[in-house]
Parts: C-alpha cells; sequence; structure tokens
C-alpha cells in the first residue's frame, strides 16, 4: 500500500470518526428513524430471512431498532463475535438482546454459552459497519480488514449503514477492499455495484 494512500485513509478515518462524535444526539435519532422507515419498505430486506447486522457503538447508528424490527418480521438475526487473538469475525444467531455481553473489542456480542454458529454462505443481507463510503461502493472500515475477509466468503447483499456526512466524493480503496452493493442512510438507500 502506499504511504498516500494509507495517510489518505488514516485522515479521512480521523475526520469523519470526529464528525461522528460531534453529531447531536436529536439529529442522530432522527436520521436513525428515517433509516429504519426506508429499510422497512426495501425488496431486498423484506425477502432476506437471513440477516447478519452489527451491534452498534454509542456514535455508529444505533443497529437496535432495526434488528427489534428484523424479528417482529420473523427473519434470523446473525451478528457476529471474534474470538481473542484472532482477525476473523465469527457468526452466531442472536434471540435475545439478554444474550450478549461485552467481547474481545468491547463490542456487545453473543455470550460464549449463548452462541449458535451460522456459516456465511445462509446469509442474504449483510448490515455493514464502517466510517465512510463513496457511491461508487467504496468503504473504510476500522482498519482491521474483519469485513473484507468476512465479505468475500458470502454472496450476500452488502449494505453499508452510515449517516449522510460519512458518504464523501472518492474513498481510497485497495484490492482486497470488498465493495459495498448499497449504502443506507437517512436520505434514503443508494444501490450501486450490482
Amino acid at each position: 500500500m502506499s504511504d498516500r494512500l494509507n495517510l489518505n485513509k488514516k485522515e479521512t478515518r480521523q475526520t469523519i470518526l470526529q464528525q461522528r462524535k460531534a453529531f447531536p444526539a436529536k439529529e442522530k435519532n432522527l436520521a436513525e428513524q428515517r433509516m429504519l422507515k426506508f429499510l422497512k419498505n426495501w425488496d431486498v430486506f423484506i425477502q432476506a430471512e437471513t440477516i447478519h447486522i452489527f451491534m452498534s457503538k454509542i456514535d455508529e447508528p444505533n443497529t437496535g431498532p432495526i434488528i427489534l424490527y428484523a424479528w417482529e418480521s420473523g427473519k434470523t438475526i446473525v451478528v457476529p463475535y471474534v474470538l481473542p487473538n484472532t482477525f476473523n469475525l465469527f457468526h452466531s444467531q442472536l434471540n435475545s438482546f439478554d444474550d450478549l455481553s461485552p467481547g474481545a473489542l468491547g463490542v456487545l456480542e453473543p455470550s460464549p454459552e449463548k452462541r449458535i454458529r451460522i456459516t456465511p454462505e445462509s446469509i442474504n443481507l449483510v448490515i455493514i459497519p464502517g466510517v465512510a463510503f463513496d457511491l461508487q461502493g467504496g468503504r473504510i472500515g476500522y482498519g482491521k480488514g474483519y469485513y473484507d475477509r468476512f465479505l468475500e466468503q458470502t454472496k450476500a447483499f452488502r449494505l453499508a449503514l452510515a449517516f449522510d456526512f460519512q458518504i464523501i466524493d472518492k474513498v481510497p480503496t485497495e484490492k482486497h477492499d470488498v465493495p459495498m452493493n448499497g449504502i443506507l442512510s437517512e436520505s434514503g438507500i443508494f444501490e450501486v455495484n450490482n
């Protein structure tokens, strides 16, 4: 990787993460309500039986309401977990928020005794976190490559979840970066790379 590309990613990551931390709670909540409304009416979501979704951190778009709605709609929810000292995501069915506890990276994930392993091939839709995205499908994650390795194992539709300000003109990408098929923000669902 070139030093310039690395620097561009680092600068972009820092800028967007600062914006996310400064996003007012009221505006964040309104944006999340709009995202859920768009998702409820989207064909890919309606038809998906098994949905992989991340457990959001405090400044990320809140995935809790999406998970609740998916359960109400009879869908199987799958969330990631990380085994200590590995760089791979594993996947477990989630049946209740009570089954969660802080994981290796400090993110909520299914407690070891509650894990029901799910294979990536059985997933229809993956809702993906990240720092910055572009409308060509580019994504900047958090820098560890967990999602890129996972997304190579599934044919599921890859939907980024982001606030409008996380969508930029052009994300610096490399060969190993797996592109998104769409982005869900408070402005709607933008399908790309189909």
